[in-house]
Parts: C-alpha cells; sequence; structure tokens
C-alpha cells in the first residue's frame, strides 16, 4: 500500500515528463490529413514544434478529436516527393491557443518519417 504524499509531493510527481522518450524541439514541415471534430475532411500544412521517435507536436487551424486518427507526411522537395509516403498518427491532445489548435499525436506504424535516429533514453537508478 502507498503512504500519503504532501501537497509539494503531489506537485512534483505531477509535473514530471511521464513520456517514455524524450522529444526534441525540431521544426519540420508537414502535412496533416485527417477528419476535424466536425467531421470536415481536410489537409493541412504546418510544422511540427517538437519531435521524438513514437509522436510529434504542432499547430492546426482545425481541432482534433482525441483518440481521432490523422495522416502526417514530412514534406520534401525534389524528386524524393513521389517516395515519402504518411504514416498515421493517433491524437493524444487537442488544446485550444489563440487562433490555433496545439495537437500532440503518437504514431500508429514501426516506420519513422523522421530522417534522424534517436538516442536511447537511460534508466536513472535510484541510489
Amino acid at each position: 500500500m502507498r503512504s500519503a504524499m504532501t501537497w509539494e509531493q503531489l506537485g512534483i510527481e505531477a509535473n514530471q515528463d511521464r513520456r517514455r522518450e524524450s522529444r526534441i524541439a525540431l521544426s519540420i514541415p508537414i502535412e496533416v490529413t485527417g477528419f476535424d471534430t466536425t467531421g470536415k475532411f481536410f489537409v493541412e500544412s504546418t510544422e511540427t514544434t517538437d519531435i521524438s521517435e513514437s509522436g510529434c507536436g504542432f499547430a492546426l487551424q482545425h481541432n482534433l478529436e482525441r483518440g481521432g486518427i490523422v495522416a502526417i507526411k514530412a514534406a520534401t522537395n525534389g524528386a524524393q516527393q513521389h517516395r515519402r509516403r504518411p504514416l498515421l498518427y493517433q491524437v493524444a491532445r487537442s488544446t485550444p491557443e489563440s487562433s490555433h489548435w496545439i495537437i500532440g499525436a503518437a504514431k500508429l506504424q514501426p516506420e519513422s518519417i523522421w530522417l534522424l535516429a534517436f538516442p536511447k533514453k537511460l534508466a536513472v537508478s535510484a541510489l
């Protein structure tokens, strides 16, 4: 059984990053395709605010349903454009911010659309 926590301990625990991996603040042009909360189909070009091996964050003009599915494709120029295919992501959060929505999404397929290698998160042992 877990002992009672103080408000200070609860605040510290609540503010800890619970993600399985760290995110990298990186702006990459992407194209997002899906259905918004009104059921309207959309295609919107935007940029990532952060990326990780299993997800990304970005801003959209469209509000998305939490749990909804979108297709995300990294925007590229030139001859490689036809080779890049979109991957499916599930919306983890959609938060309003002034004139747009901040979206967090987790990928549903093992492939990666990012052309970089991510460092493995090291486990921290208690001393």
